[in-house]
């Protein structure tokens, strides 16, 4: 599956789990006054995007390095720390990203199996650790399937990784969805917790397009990923550089739309609950469901009618589907085709 095939013929884009940035029109100004700079490099130290960020989370600048979304740290780190050991753990069934950045990096990858539940399993991740073994990415919340570990559930999987001399990475991409205080370890890491944290401005915060994500760790690792970095400055244009800043400073604005987005899940899944269709509950802007004539047949009717579902057996989870929604016509539209297809079903 090419994950990088045009996208742009699709009308409604339920595919990529992104969130609606319809609200962001209101600091349009900031566009037109970086176009007039546009001749120039952006700030390759990304200072004042930094500092905000700092600000935000409370965490120290020295402990963050950016990218150009979180794909690029995600190769960052490995481009770091696959050079004594060359291999990555993951769960299987998650994100391509991890798997991808470590093989152009020449590591290769254990999956483990997800819980009975579709959850990641630590202990499949403490049986699969070997001596080789230099990453361990856990995403959480999960993705495609939704699910989401506890903090205290996370902070074990860390401290078991660092008995292991593994380094944990925690992808947080979707934890804005969830409860934070309850499933995220931002803070944890903050406090002198070992290990490293990914967040990003493309899911909750509507920036997909502007590519946005940092990485949160010690500072000596930091600083090492910081330095493979300098060999691509002006990674973050300077676009997003002004833009993170002023969202930061509205979170208010952000958080209405997350509740929103929550609520649109909520209503999918009591649907799906009086259709009879399994699906898996979800903490994060998407629904991983099962149709119940099949994934193929499912995402070929929706692309006939105009929308982009992504077909879970690409990530090694035959028969289940992943939607995500950021207005009500996305749920409207995901319903409908849903409906349709559980007529046609039990004819």
């Amino acid at each position: 599956m090419n994950f990088n095939a045009s996208d742009v013929h699709v009308s409604h884009r339920l595919h990529l789990n992104e969130s609606d940035s319809g609200n962001l029109y209101d600091f349009r100004e900031v566009f037109c006054d970086e176009f007039s700079k546009i001749s120039t490099y952006p700030d390759p130290g990304n200072t004042e995007m930094i500092n905000a960020i700092s600000r935000h989370y409370a965490i120290s600048p020295e402990q963050i390095v950016p990218g150009n979304g979180v794909d690029e740290t995600i190769l960052l780190l490995c481009l770091t720390l696959l050079k004594k050991k060359k291999s990555i753990i993951t769960s299987m069934s998650t994100f391509p990203g991890y798997e991808t950045a470590a093989r152009v990096c020449g590591g290769s990858v254990i999956h483990t199996e997800l819980s009975g539940s579709l959850k990641c399993c630590i202990d499949n991740f403490v049986k699969s650790v070997n001596q080789d073994t230099a990453i361990a990415f856990l995403c959480n919340p999960h993705n495609p399937t939704g699910s989401v570990l506890s903090r205290s559930e996370v902070i074990s999987f860390i401290e078991k990784m660092n008995e292991l001399n593994v380094i944990p990475v925690i992808d947080e991409a979707y934890i804005q969805f969830a409860d934070e205080n309850r499933h995220s370890v931002l803070s944890y890491i903050a406090d002198g917790g070992n290990a490293i944290v990914l967040r990003t401005f493309s899911k909750a915060y509507g920036l997909a397009g502007l590519r946005v994500g940092f990485a949160f760790g010690a500072e000596q690792l930091i600083r090492e990923v910081a330095n493979t970095a300098l060999a691509l400055p002006f990674r973050i244009n300077r676009f997003a550089q002004k833009m993170v800043p002023i969202i930061l400073q509205h979170n208010d604005i952000f958080l209405k739309n997350i509740l929103k987005t929550k609520g649109w899940i909520q209503y999918i899944e009591t649907q799906f609950v009086s259709l009879g269709i399994e699906f898996i509950p979800s903490s994060t802007n998407f629904v991983c469901f099962r149709p119940p004539q099949g994934s193929c047949e499912y995402t070929e009717a929706a692309a006939t009618a105009g929308a982009a579902m992504r077909d879970c057996g690409l990530f090694g989870l035959p028969g289940w589907v992943r939607a995500s929604v950021s207005s009500q016509q996305d749920a409207d539209l995901l319903l409908s085709l849903t409906g349709r297809h559980y007529n046609e079903a039990n004819r």
